[in-house]
């Protein structure tokens, strides 16, 4: 991907909400963690200051072994926001070991989603990972996708030899941002319209009870 390319790639992914994830990099022989954000017309990678002095060998792994699935703008779906895709449906060259696979496999949330083949909200996907144990942060790795779109790697950070203080940090910023924006799509909705009005129904009753006579 040459450079016009991949900083076209990056603004398309910003403006659906990119800047609000933290994001893994190398900067030298050190690693990095920060966002991106625009600065006079500019794409900019911004340090939190999270990492300190800490190499970037302390952090390879995530590169590989520590690969989760893609984050991507896919086009015409339920939801709003940027997509999540999980490993299967990602054009990973990084073989997973079989004990790796193993247990993204048993991440399934309540809805029935399974880490492996989730194609959701990056939030609800995001949110999905933090509550298995995982801690997803993105990577400036551009991915193939077997949704036909390039995505941005996305890893688990606890693959990464950091001070226990980082990996608070990055968990409170990514906890923060799904918390806020996490929506229910529909995929999380069991209710139907007679059901709805019977409910609203009751809502309206109650509030009249309560009011004043």
């Amino acid at each position: 991907m040459d450079e016009s390319r991949k900083q076209a790639f990056f603004a398309a992914l910003f403006r659906r909400g990119l800047g609000e994830f933290p994001m893994l990099r190398r900067v030298g022989e050190e690693a990095r963690i920060g966002a991106l954000a625009m600065n006079k017309g500019r794409l900019v990678f911004k340090d939190r200051a999270i990492l300190k002095d800490v190499p970037f060998s302390n952090v390879a792994p995530c590169w590989d072994l520590g690969l989760v699935g893609a984050l991507a703008d896919l086009q015409g779906e339920e939801w709003q926001s940027l997509s999540f895709l999980g490993v299967n449906r990602c054009e990973i060259r990084t073989d997973l070991s079989s004990t790796r696979h193993d247990v993204l496999g048993r991440i399934v949330s309540t809805t029935g989603d399974n880490i492996l083949e989730f194609k959701g909200s990056v939030y609800r996907g995001f949110r999905l990972l933090l509550d298995a144990g995982l801690l997803p942060i993105v990577l400036p790795l551009p991915i193939g996708t077997r949704e036909h779109v390039m995505g941005l790697a996305v890893a688990d950070f606890r693959f990464a030899t950091v001070p226990l203080d980082a990996l608070i940090r990055v968990n409170d910023l990514v906890r923060h941002v799904t918390d806020e924006q996490v929506e229910l799509d529909v995929h999380e909705v069991d209710m139907d319209e007679a059901e709805f009005d019977a409910l609203f129904d009751q809502f309206r009753h109650a509030q009249r009870a309560e009011s004043p006579a």
